[in-house]
């Protein structure tokens, strides 16, 4: 068919020519290079969570500023004069430059994975199909970007300012050069209407969690909505000359190509729980290896509770018991129960409650909660445990417990109020994250005491360190 042929023919332009082919196959190496040698250190574990960055780089730049200001540029210079006169029709032009562009990215992409897995070690956490479908819709839906500017430019100065809004604004706010879990809460929300975002995150979190495809269907039905606009609009606004002009309002309705990604956001940002799949995501790159010097160290560690799964509160009657000083009748009462929002933007946390009565020959009641936990295996020793805590001015006391009972448990009590703040309890025993100890459960308890009334405490984001 005529696409297949002149996409062909472009790609053996592409070929022939010295600089084409340095933008498209060694120009993607560098930015792995800097990636994975300087933001990662060279980690592998690091790697893996940079790798998606890179993918999506280079598939960004592919559909900006290679396939969309390609066809700018031949219209121009004239160059799609010649077809005008053939049977070959608008939308053939369009399929042979996606073309084109799709199987000059597969090597890039392909390039790109043996250099990662040669010279970093990175694991191959992604089967070869799933990351070609990752890949494919990625590479369709920045098409559909790039043929959109391409068709309502009416000037390569035109496309080249339209390009580097697009461009910067993904660039930098939606996880591809900073990761996400760093960036202001503000930028996060302003995240999940970036398409950029659904493929930097899906990757990741294919590759860091373990998540299936489907579990990101919803981004990947999104991005696919995304590219078929913008193939339809780059059809029916595709001009051969540059002195046919785009009318203000044809511009405008090529606007609603964004409508998938504006509709996509506010569910995201009401429902989607982002935030806390990101900052999971994050704190599993070994304890965030990532510019360890730009963290703050009270929010460093491995996420073992954020209270997300949507079976979290079957989940909380078989990780979390509740005790009292008095078990009887009149006695002191707790109860605990899933509730939103969590702490820094998350959807959920962990609220404890109940109310404290005086117990005979006692001067205050109370009430613990216990949670159980083993170490996850990317620990290398244990250090302490760190988590976010509110409450109504009532004094909690947070215990952490080794396997060994005869290691001290640290202890530490303070009075929360109705700010989320970030509470440190430094373990002093690292040496009992022995070999032994790993299979053993440790067990952070959770106690309200006081005089005779109701108390409320909400939890969230337990990490150790």
């Amino acid at each position: 068919m005529p696409a297949v042929r002149i996409a062909l023919m472009s790609i053996k332009l592409v070929t022939r020519t010295k600089v084409a082919l340095f933008f498209t196959f060694l120009f993607p190496l560098i930015f792995l290079f800097v990636y994975a040698g300087l933001f990662a250190r060279g980690r592998p574990d690091a790697v893996v969570y940079m790798f998606g960055p890179v993918v999506t780089l280079n598939i960004m730049g592919s559909g900006f500023w290679g396939l969309g200001l390609q066809s700018v540029m031949q219209r121009e210079r004239g160059s799609l004069r010649r077809y005008r006169v053939t049977p070959v029709g608008a939308g053939s032009m369009v399929l042979a430059s996606l073309l084109a562009n799709y199987l000059l990215e597969l090597p890039t992409i392909a390039l790109l994975l043996v250099c990662a897995m040669t010279f970093f070690h990175m694991p191959l956490n992604i089967s070869l199909p799933t990351l070609l479908i990752l890949v494919s819709i990625g590479t369709f839906a920045f098409a559909g970007f790039g043929l959109t500017i391409a068709s309502v430019a009416n000037s390569m100065q035109e496309a080249q300012v339209f390009n580097n809004v697009a461009w910067l604004a993904l660039l930098f706010l939606s996880g591809v050069t900073v990761p996400l879990p760093l960036l202001p809460n503000w930028i996060q929300h302003l995240a999940a209407f970036l398409p950029a975002t659904y493929l930097v995150t899906t990757i990741q979190g294919i590759m860091i969690r373990g998540d299936r495809l489907l579990d990101h269907g919803a981004e990947l039905l999104v991005l696919l909505l995304s590219g078929t606009f913008g193939f339809l609009f780059a059809w029916k606004l595709f001009r051969w000359d540059k002195e046919e002009k785009i009318s203000t309002r044809n511009k405008l309705v090529a606007l609603t190509f964004v409508v998938p990604f504006v509709v996509m956001g506010l569910w995201m940002n009401e429902r989607g729980n982002l935030r806390a799949r990101w900052n999971q995501t994050f704190s599993l790159v070994s304890s965030r290896p990532i510019a360890e010097a730009q963290h703050d160290t009270t929010s460093e560690g491995i996420l073992v509770a954020d209270f997300e799964r949507s079976e979290e509160p079957e989940a909380l009657l078989k990780t979390w018991r509740i005790t009292t000083e008095a078990p009887r009748a009149g006695g002191s009462l707790g109860e605990l129960e899933v509730t939103s929002p969590g702490a820094d933007g998350t959807a959920h946390a962990l609220r404890f409650r109940g109310r404290l009565q005086y117990a005979p020959g006692l001067e205050q009641g109370s009430v613990t909660a216990h949670y159980a936990f083993t170490l996850p295996p990317a620990l290398p020793e244990m250090r302490g445990i760190t988590l976010e805590i509110r409450g109504d001015r009532r004094p909690l006391q947070i215990k952490l417990r080794p396997p060994d009972p005869s290691l001290p448990a640290p202890t530490l009590t303070l009075i929360p109020d109705s700010e989320w703040q970030t509470v440190r309890l430094p373990s002093a025993w690292p040496e009992a994250a022995s070999a032994t100890a790993r299979r053993q459960p440790y067990t952070l308890e959770l106690r309200a005491e006081g005089p005779a009334g109701d108390f409320q405490f909400d939890v969230d984001e337990i990490r150790v360190y």
